[in-house]
């Protein structure tokens, strides 16, 4: 089964949840958000106007109703509504279980946290055949399902993340991980790996020749979308896994380490820089219902 847009994904996989404040009624239209025709909708101006698509290049049609699906995943309050969830759909296996307070959980449906971020490493690295999606919320304050995008197989991908449209390809995503992790592993911060701006104050002898090989490799990536988006994956309880599976060569020694990094860039297919992706207007990222109320894991 092909799905049309990431909330219809989403709300199909999740066993399409039911909330009676959308008013959903037998009264057949084109949805506003996703231009299906379906028999049951809801107003589009009460759920959709000033809130998120009020620039109508987010719309596909030109209609006063929305479905379901799509009317869901961008309202709610509280627990039952999916903004704060940075969420992954895959059909070809059984996720691994979702945060104990997603509300939405399901098989093909993997709602997490920033505290585990590994089934989405995994898939960004090794995508499936079929159809997929992860949108990544940053923040917790932004409706991000509106705004992803449905992959389709192994090849390049798109991820919404907040307010930012990051592509690249699986050998893209695992170069950069891979030496971000070791980064990680000698200490240097998110911040300092994102920027490629090295603590001249704390680097020594066992840590320059570290930064200069993985940093060589990083450099086309340098304060782009990519490596923002690995940066924000990585966490430290799981680093040792991250290492074992993605994790980089490190320099076989400091006295052959410029010729190493000359080596690596080189080599590596993916080394012309990422396009730096520009950040959507936030003026028109408003979904939903106000603030969470301070739920954020």
């Amino acid at each position: 089964m092909s799905y049309p847009t990431a909330p219809v994904m989403v709300w199909e996989l999740a066993g399409r949840p039911r909330r009676a404040t959308l008013g959903v009624t037998a009264t057949p239209g084109v949805c506003a958000m996703c231009a299906r025709d379906v028999e049951e909708s809801a107003p589009a101006k009460k759920w959709l106007e000033g809130k998120s698509f009020v620039d109508p290049g987010h719309l596909r049609a030109r209609s006063a109703r929305v479905c379901e699906a799509c009317a869901w995943s961008c309202t709610g309050k509280g627990m039952d509504q999916v903004r704060m969830w940075t969420i992954l759909t895959r059909t070809d296996r059984v996720l691994p279980a979702s945060h104990p307070k997603a509300a939405f959980a399901a098989d093909h449906v993997h709602f997490t946290s920033r505290a585990d971020m590994r089934a989405v490493v995994d898939t960004l690295a090794d995508p499936p055949a079929g159809d997929w999606l992860v949108c990544v919320a940053e923040s917790g304050q932004k409706h991000v399902l509106p705004y992803a995008h449905v992959n389709h197989g192994p090849g390049r991908w798109r991820v919404r993340m907040d307010a930012l449209d990051i592509s690249a390809t699986p050998a893209e995503f695992r170069h950069v991980l891979a030496h971000v992790v070791r980064l990680r592993e000698a200490g240097f911060t998110a911040e300092e790996i994102e920027h490629l701006a090295p603590p001249v104050h704390r680097l020594t002898a066992d840590t320059l020749p570290v930064w200069r090989h993985h940093a060589g490799a990083l450099a086309p990536f340098r304060a782009g979308a990519l490596i923002h988006l690995v940066t924000f994956l990585i966490n430290k309880e799981h680093l040792s896994e991250y290492l074992d599976r993605y994790g980089a060569a490190g320099p076989a020694d400091a006295a052959g380490l410029g010729q190493q990094v000359r080596e690596c860039a080189a080599g590596h297919a993916g080394r012309h820089p990422e396009p730096r992706q520009e950040r959507v207007d936030a003026g028109q990222d408003r979904a939903g219902d106000g603030h969470l109320d301070g739920v954020l894991f």
